[in-house]
């Protein structure tokens, strides 16, 4: 094995990161992204270039007010492959149409979103209205155009994020005038919990979890419900944050002193690093899997392979070549570009943190 070999690009695109598994092993993750071609009815080719690995989030405009146009590659150790597509709805045979069913299928994972056009609330005094949806060429499948977004018109003083999507549309708390009359509705939305005039308002603030899940192909936020409240501390710095809260808590007034101590950081959820939409953070796939989609071309339907092609990754730490399993974490799909970037990973056991200072060598083969 030798590094770079087989590659089609001159230049790897590959990275090593310190992580954990959920047991609190501490491993080095050798991350090796590729680019491959979509072919209509074939496997995928290797495009000239690899996309570059993304250290970071990349929001699609401002990232206060903005969905994740590609989520960062720098995860240690995912539990599952995320299937993430970017792209367009299409109105079938190229004639306008109100709504479209998008869908994409890998092996037997089917995800379904009926993508809807342009509509507005109305207020009425009674139950709200929708206005007849716009008809459409083609649609931007982004969390924007999902449910979600804030109402800051039912309570002036408590302008409210809606927790799943707050970049989306239709969020409405109150059915008052000044929240409800002309509120854009989504685009995007599950054929089986579809947004109703009964059910555009919430009531109260506390009530969101009743309203619709937002729906996209793309990338769930990290701050979003319930990604967020899947975060916490990782299994082998437990300890270190016990001694640390140990210590806080000497220098809190003792009025607060035992709600402090009794209040607790969770353990890290690791479903956390997939990033995937509802329904598209799989087991982990092989890299040949079939995928079909459906009025997500201009042609309608376009099926290909993933192209099968699994690289050997070796890491020396000091110890001698080691040749870890290697997994899929990622498959991004650009279906605009007609292009697909998998990202791989092979993780060796290394004595932790502290024992990185004296790490003498560090060598990754990719094959």
């Amino acid at each position: 094995m030798s590094a770079g070999a087989g590659s089609t690009p001159s230049k790897v695109q590959k990275i090593v990161l310190p992580g954990q598994t959920p047991d609190g092993q501490y491993v080095l993750s050798a991350l090796v992204k590729r680019t491959y071609d979509i072919v209509p009815g074939a496997s995928c080719f290797r495009a000239a270039a690899d996309a570059k690995i993304v250290p970071g989030d990349k929001h699609w405009d401002d990232p206060m007010n903005s969905s994740v146009r590609f989520e960062s590659d720098f995860v240690p150790w995912k539990i599952a492959t995320d299937v993430v597509l970017n792209g367009k709805a299409y109105a079938p045979h190229g004639r306008p149409a109100e709504a479209v069913t998008a869908a994409i299928q890998i092996g037997p994972a089917l995800k379904q979103i009926l993508v809807i056009g342009d509509r507005l609330a109305r207020f009425t005094g009674g139950l709200p209205s929708f206005t007849d949806p716009g008809r459409f060429l083609e649609m931007d499948l982004r969390y924007e155009r999902a449910y979600g977004g804030a109402d800051i018109y039912s309570d002036r003083k408590l302008p409210c994020l809606y927790a799943r999507n707050p970049v989306g549309k239709g969020f409405a708390i109150r059915n008052v005038r000044e929240a409800v009359d002309e509120l854009e509705l989504p685009n995007l939305e599950d054929p089986g919990d579809l947004l109703t005039p009964a059910r555009l308002c919430c009531g109260h603030f506390m009530h969101w979890e009743e309203q619709p899940l937002p729906q996209s192909f793309g990338w769930f936020g990290k701050p979003w419900q319930p990604r967020a409240s899947l975060a916490g501390v990782l299994p082998a710095d437990r300890k270190t944050e016990q001694e640390l809260r140990a210590l806080y808590a000497q220098v809190i007034p003792p009025a607060q002193r035992a709600l402090y101590t009794q209040t607790t950081l969770p353990d890290m959820n690791f479903v956390f690093f997939n990033g995937a939409s509802q329904g598209l953070a799989l087991p982990f796939l092989q890299g040949d899997e079939l995928i079909k989609t459906f009025n997500l071309t201009p042609d309608g339907r376009l099926d290909f392979s993933l192209p099968g092609d699994r690289p050997r990754i070796g890491l020396d730490i000091g110890e001698g070549v080691q040749e870890p399993d290697v997994f899929l974490q990622t498959v991004m799909i650009r279906l605009e570009e007609k292009q697909v970037d998998l990202v791989w990973r092979g993780a060796v056991p290394y004595r932790g943190p502290d024992w990185l200072p004296e790490m003498r060598k560090l060598e990754v083969l990719i094959q």
